[in-house]
């Protein structure tokens, strides 16, 4: 055992059922992450991994309370973690570890951050519509994406894309995407939220005019474990016009590391015959922090031109703003 984690164990002797989160903190935690949460150890406390600065918002917001307890209740090994964190699983009571997360996550002193409760799955066809720091690799029968997502401040999110179709055409190279998206609302109590946003394709690759696509994009857990995910598109291309609106909705239900989920994705042109395909999917946590995480499916045409073949679909993810991409294994 490391002499911090001693001494926090020691601590714990002396406090009450009924301390307070911040009287708990200063006993437990102030040795490593300093007294005002900025990730400043004592001058006597060495460690491995520089802790984290629990009043950097992004950081805070950005995992579930629940996380937040299981990592203090298990220790940092347990999820991959810096063997620093001591595990209180054993010293404390549940309502003690609560009291002092909850403490923890309110050192960032702001309002207006979505709270990581509301960070649901990845779908396949759905924009999530909370701001996230997430790369991405798709495959969808012969064609790739790659996508890097960047959180900017409390609610926009930048990103960037690029495609590639191993067809057997000349081109192989599709084309480029840069989307911009903003969270206009959003509600622990309701479990929802909702954001818009705007993609802009330019005219490079296989793409020969513009293309923008404004969204909304929603999400909510109605029922335990359940989620409902949803988005409104609309095609826009230089020199036509708006030429489809688009409507996606997708369910899960999240059963410990996996999480099934069907989406209906319904394109209606302005001219030409509409469209309705069914995508069947699982998403998987890989790490056990849950900052990697690979989904597989196929896209299965129910309506619309022939001939309708299915597709399968994957991708993997990787959330860096939670953990380098080696860590949390």
């Amino acid at each position: 055992m490391t002499a911090a984690a001693l001494q926090l164990l020691l601590g714990l002797a002396k406090q009450g059922p009924v301390d307070s989160g911040a009287v708990l903190f200063q006993a437990w935690c102030r040795s490593c992450h300093g007294a005002e949460g900025r990730g400043t150890p004592a001058a006597t406390t060495r460690l491995e991994v520089p802790p984290a600065d629990l009043r950097d918002c992004k950081g805070s917001t950005a995992e579930t309370e629940d996380r937040w307890v299981g990592i203090v209740t298990r220790g940092g090994a347990a999820f991959g973690l810096s063997l620093d964190m001591p595990a209180f699983g054993d010293a404390a009571t549940p309502e003690q570890i609560r009291a002092v997360v909850r403490y923890a996550r309110s050192l960032c002193g702001q309002l207006g951050w979505p709270p990581g409760e509301l960070n649901f799955p990845r779908a396949f066809l759905v924009e999530k519509a909370y701001p996230e720091d997430e790369v991405v690799i798709t495959d969808e029968a012969r064609g790739q994406e790659f996508i890097y997502e960047h959180r900017l401040g409390k609610r926009f999110q930048m990103e960037a894309s690029a495609r590639t179709a191993f067809d057997g055409l000349p081109d192989v190279f599709d084309g480029v995407t840069g989307a911009l998206k903003f969270n206009v609302w959003h509600s622990l109590e309701r479990r929802a939220l909702a954001s818009v946003g705007l993609e802009a394709t330019p005219p490079i690759g296989r793409r020969s005019v513009w293309e923008v696509e404004p969204f909304l994009a929603f999400g909510a857990a109605p029922a335990s474990a359940v989620v409902l995910q949803g988005q409104i598109v609309t095609t826009w291309e230089e020199s036509a016009g708006v030429t489809a609106w688009s409507y996606r909705l997708g369910v899960g239900r999240e059963i410990g590391r996996v999480v099934p989920m069907v989406e209906a994705g319904w394109t209606v042109p302005t001219h030409g015959e509409s469209t309705l395909s069914l995508y069947p999917q699982m998403w998987v946590q890989l790490s056990r922090l849950g900052h990697v995480a690979a989904s597989v499916g196929a896209e299965l045409p129910a309506t619309g031109p022939e001939p309708r073949h299915p597709r399968l679909v994957a991708f993997v993810f990787w959330d860096y703003g939670d953990a380098p991409l080696l860590r949390g294994w």
